[in-house]
C-alpha cells in the first residue's frame, strides 16, 4: 500500500472513530473516501446503522439479525461502487465492520457500518470517473459525501438522490 493510500485510510479511520464517539452521526448521510495512487485505489465507506438496517441497537429478533447480515453482505460485495471497466480494477480486499450492533452496545448510542476496500488497477489512466451507488443499495441514504485524493490533488463531491457520478482528474 502506498504512503498516500495509507495516509487516507488512517485519516479516514481516525475520522470515523471520532465521529462515532463525538458526533456528527447524520442519518441519511454516508461518506466515502477514495485514494488513488499509481495502480492502487483504496476506498473507505461509512454509513449510519439506521440507514443500513433501520435501527441502531443490537439485533433483538431474527429479522433484525437478518437485516444486519444483509447489510454486511451488501458491503462485502461492493457492487454499489462501480469503476470504469477500461481501468481493469480488481478488488484485492474488503473488510466490513458493524459498530454498535453487538451485546456491548450502549443504550441510546449510535451504530454504523464501516467498510474498507483495496483495488489494484492495471490501467489506472482510465480512471476518469467512479459511480457511487450507495443510495441505491441503501435507500435511506439521501446524501453521499465523497472525498477524493489523487496525485493531482483532493476534492469533495456531494451526491444526492440519483446523482452517482464522481469525476476524477488525475
Amino acid at each position: 500500500m502506498s504512503v498516500l493510500s495509507s495516509l487516507l485510510l488512517l485519516t479516514s479511520m481516525a475520522a470515523t472513530a471520532e465521529e462515532r464517539h463525538l458526533g456528527p452521526h447524520v442519518h441519511g448521510q454516508a461518506s466515502v473516501n477514495v485514494s488513488i495512487d499509481a495502480r492502487e485505489m483504496d476506498v473507505a465507506a461509512s454509513l449510519p446503522g439506521h440507514d443500513a438496517v433501520g435501527f441502531e441497537h443490537p439485533p433483538g429478533s431474527p429479522a433484525e439479525q437478518a437485516a444486519v447480515d444483509k447489510a454486511i453482505a451488501t458491503l462485502n460485495q461492493p457492487t454499489w461502487f462501480v469503476v470504469p471497466a477500461a481501468a481493469h480494477c480488481t478488488l484485492a480486499s474488503a473488510k466490513v465492520s458493524p459498530h454498535g450492533f453487538g451485546g456491548a452496545a450502549e443504550p441510546g448510542g449510535h451504530a454504523d457500518f464501516d467498510a474498507t476496500y483495496h483495488y489494484m488497477c492495471s490501467t489506472p489512466g482510465q480512471l476518469d470517473h467512479l459511480d457511487v451507488r450507495l443510495a441505491s443499495a441503501f435507500p435511506s441514504v439521501q446524501k453521499v459525501v465523497v472525498n477524493l485524493i489523487t496525485a493531482a490533488g483532493s476534492n469533495q463531491q456531494a451526491l444526492d438522490g440519483t446523482t452517482t457520478r464522481v469525476d476524477i482528474q488525475q
